[in-house]
């Protein structure tokens, strides 16, 4: 289950988490992360964009979904 940190605060725009699980399918790689400030799809509501980072290297985060388990999907 992931923590959801825009609970606590909705202008978060930086925070650390761990990465949890990382899948790839159809040429697209999911990231699955301990805490996230990125809100998901939900009720019509656009999910947040931005970057994560770690080392060296940077991502775009192009979707954020929510699984039945409470995991947060980047």
């Amino acid at each position: 289950m992931t923590e959801r940190l825009y609970y606590d605060d909705a202008y978060l725009t930086e925070f650390d988490g761990e990465v949890t699980e990382v899948r790839a399918d159809a040429g697209e790689v999911r990231i699955a992360l301990d805490r996230s400030a990125f809100y998901p799809t939900s009720g019509g509501q656009p999910f947040d964009t931005g970057t994560l980072s770690w080392r060296e290297n940077t991502v775009r985060v192009t979707d954020v979904e929510a699984d039945r388990n409470g995991i947060v999907w980047h």
